[in-house]
């Protein structure tokens, strides 16, 4: 008797597999395709831009200090001079198996007038090596443009490029805002497995934020303790 009910559930089977089953078992045992990306805040040389008054800043600096957590360091103005303000992404396959990345998009979230109140503090201790595979976004153009930049003594890299589990890459956007205080997000785009996706990143819905330099008082972080 049982023969007569398991032979019945395997024929079944076989042609649920058939008709097409099979695409969704197999994806199943292998797993999401895909780009995971991590990104930082964006992040600069240039002076940092705070909507607030200089006591006010001190204060709040102060008080971050004493609780031991890190300092707020402002919305990066870039003066046109110089490296631009940035911000970096690490892209890795979700499977072992190799996605091509195929290039990016830029969403402007906003674009306004630079700010006409505030202060402007200054960093200390950055810099560092940049990664090999840079682009400049030109945020103030339509659409925005991104183009490859050669790293000093480096090779010219462009898209595509291929990511998996175990081979990364890291891509640093240097962001050119020109005199806009600008708002954004950035869409990843690949092909896993012949079929095309997007993983777009805004900043947990804040979108990424740089500006050109405001004509304010700069301050250095020495400032905020006197």
């Amino acid at each position: 008797m049982a023969t007569f009910v398991i032979l019945p559930a395997i024929c079944a089977l076989a042609i649920w597999i058939v008709q097409g089953g099979w695409t969704w078992l197999w994806s199943e045992i292998k797993g999401p395709s895909g780009v995971t990306v991590h990104s930082d805040e964006v992040w600069g040389c240039m002076p940092g831009y705070f909507d607030a008054s200089l006591d006010e800043v001190k204060k709040k600096q102060r008080e971050a200090s004493g609780a031991g957590v890190a300092q707020e360091q402002g919305v990066p103005a870039y003066d046109g001079k110089g490296i631009p303000a940035n911000v970096s992404l690490t892209l890795q396959a979700k499977t072992s198996q190799a996605v091509v990345v195929t290039g990016l998009k830029i969403k402007i979230l906003s674009s306004e007038p630079l700010p006409e109140s505030g202060v402007m503090v200054t960093v200390e201790g950055c810099g560092g090596a940049m990664s090999p595979r840079m682009f400049e976004v030109g945020l103030t153009k339509s659409p925005v443009s991104i183009d490859p930049v050669a790293p000093d003594g480096g090779e010219l890299v462009d898209f595509p490029l291929k990511v998996s589990d175990s081979d990364p890459e890291e891509l640093e956007l240097l962001l050119v805002p020109g005199d806009r205080d600008v708002r954004f997000s950035v869409a990843v785009e690949w092909v896993a497995d012949g079929e095309g996706g997007s993983t777009v990143l805004d900043n947990d819905g804040r979108g990424y934020r740089v500006m050109g330099k405001p004509d304010l008082p700069t301050y250095t972080p020495k400032d905020l303790y006197r």
